[in-house]
């Protein structure tokens, strides 16, 4: 796949990201890896093909094209209703992973989730893994709602417990402990 370098969008320990113009005038992001991640991730990409995540295009040897999401990342966010209208998506999106069995391992970085007009997505798949049990939603609750003022703590660990039990309802019960911070606040 032939493309052209727009610009470099992002750098991290184990690698780049640069925007790309591919031959077919669509606007894509490929992701160069120091090291043989490349396939892993792509690999978890063509498993979830664009639901919750960029959606995968090519894999090169070290590197691979995706969808360019643009957006928000969670952190800039932070004090704003769309913060937590975006944690209760990223808490829908970490359960529907748990489905898959895919367990990211880092969304508690503020910049692996991000606000798109079309809803959430998760980046940098590259340390994911497979497992009976993924704690993608577990991740959420302890980093971010555990870490604020705004919720009772015991509330919290009530909602870990039922989830553990029964995903469904735990679910639903951070939800609405979500919902009913949003009206409380904004």
């Amino acid at each position: 796949m032939n493309y052209e370098i727009i610009e470099k969008i992002g750098e991290g320990n184990k690698g780049e990201v640069f925007k790309v113009k591919l031959d077919n005038g669509k606007i894509a992001a490929l992701k160069w890896l120091k090291t043989d991640l490349a396939k892993k991730e792509y690999e978890f990409l063509k498993i979830l093909n664009g639901f919750y995540a960029p959606k995968p295009f090519f894999i090169g040897k070290h590197y691979f094209i995706m969808e360019l999401i643009e957006g928000r990342p969670l952190k800039e966010l932070i004090g704003t209703k769309e913060y937590y209208e975006t944690l209760k998506e990223a808490l829908i999106g970490a359960y529907e992973l748990d489905l898959k069995k895919i367990y990211h391992t880092q969304l508690g970085r503020f910049y692996h989730v991000i606000s798109t007009k079309k809803g959430i997505k998760f980046l940098d798949f590259e340390r994911a893994k497979l497992t009976e049990n993924p704690r993608n939603f577990l991740q959420i609750i302890g980093y971010y709602l555990q870490r604020d003022k705004k919720f009772d703590k015991k509330l919290l660990n009530e909602i870990v417990g039922v989830y553990k039990k029964d995903k469904v309802r735990g679910l639903d019960l951070a939800i609405k402990v979500l919902d009913e911070c949003i009206d409380e606040t904004f």
